[in-house]
C-alpha cells in the first residue's frame, strides 16, 4: 500500500507543474543546504553546472547515482550537483532521507535538499530523474527529462556546448548595453526637450517684456 501511495504521487507529479516551461529560470536567486548542512548557491563559481534532479524511490535515478559519483570525483570544468525534496512527491522525511543515503555509502556527491521544492517548481520538472544545464551565472540554459548515461552528460559540457554559452551570455551584455544606450539616450532626449522649453519660455517673457516696455514708451 505504501508503494502505491508513493507511485501515484510520484504519477501527480508528472501531472502538475506550476510554472510554464521557457520562463526566466535563475537559480542564482536560490540557495540550498547539502545532506551535510552546508549552504550551496548557483553561479559562485564561475563554472557551468550539472544539476540532475532525482527521488530515493527511483530505480533509474539509482541506478545513476554511481555515473554521478564518478563524474563528480574527476576534475572538470563544470560543477555537477544533484537535487531531491525531502517529504515531497513520495520522497522520505529530511533525517530519514540523510540516513539512507549515507547507507549507500557514495563519497563525492553534492546532494541539495530542496525542502520547499522551489527548483523543482522554479524548473517545472515533471519526471525522475531529470537534468539541467546551469550557465556559470546561475541561469538554467537546458531541461532535459529522462536519464542521461555519464557519456551523454560530459557532451553537454563539450566545447560546442560551452561556446553556445559563452554566446548566449555575450549576447545577454549586448543586450543590456542596448538597453542602457536606449536609456541614455531617452534621458539626454528629455533633458534636451527640458532645455528647449525653458528657452522658449524665457524668450517669450522677454518678448512680453519689451511689448510692455514699447507700450509704456
Amino acid at each position: 500500500m505504501k508503494g502505491l501511495k508513493k507511485i501515484f504521487l510520484g504519477v501527480m507529479m508528472l501531472l502538475m507543474g506550476t510554472l510554464a516551461f521557457g520562463a526566466e529560470m535563475d537559480l542564482s536567486k536560490l540557495s540550498l543546504k547539502d545532506v551535510n548542512g552546508m549552504n550551496y548557491s548557483f553561479g559562485k563559481t564561475g563554472k557551468a553546472t550539472y544539476v540532475k534532479f532525482w527521488a530515493s524511490w527511483c530505480p533509474i535515478c539509482l541506478s545513476g547515482l554511481e555515473d554521478i559519483d564518478n563524474l563528480s570525483k574527476e576534475k572538470k570544468d563544470f560543477e555537477i550537483v544533484t537535487i531531491v525534496s525531502p517529504g515531497l512527491a513520495g520522497e522520505k522525511k529530511t533525517e530519514d532521507f540523510k540516513k539512507w543515503y549515507k547507507s549507500l555509502g557514495y563519497k563525492n556527491i553534492k546532494v541539495l535538499l530542496d525542502e520547499k521544492g522551489e527548483a523543482s517548481k522554479m524548473l517545472n520538472v515533471r519526471v525522475y530523474p531529470t537534468s539541467a544545464i546551469v550557465a556559470a551565472d546561475g541561469k538554467v540554459q537546458k531541461v532535459i527529462p529522462g536519464h542521461l548515461e555519464k557519456a551523454g552528460i560530459e557532451k553537454l559540457f563539450s566545447s560546442k556546448m560551452n561556446d553556445m554559452m559563452k554566446e548566449d551570455k555575450m549576447m545577454n551584455n549586448v543586450k543590456m548595453k542596448d538597453e542602457k544606450m536606449m536609456n541614455d539616450k531617452g534621458m539626454k532626449n528629455t533633458m534636451m526637450k527640458d532645455d528647449k522649453m525653458m528657452n522658449d519660455k524665457h524668450m517669450m517673457k522677454e518678448d512680453k517684456m519689451s511689448m510692455e516696455k514699447k507700450t509704456i514708451m
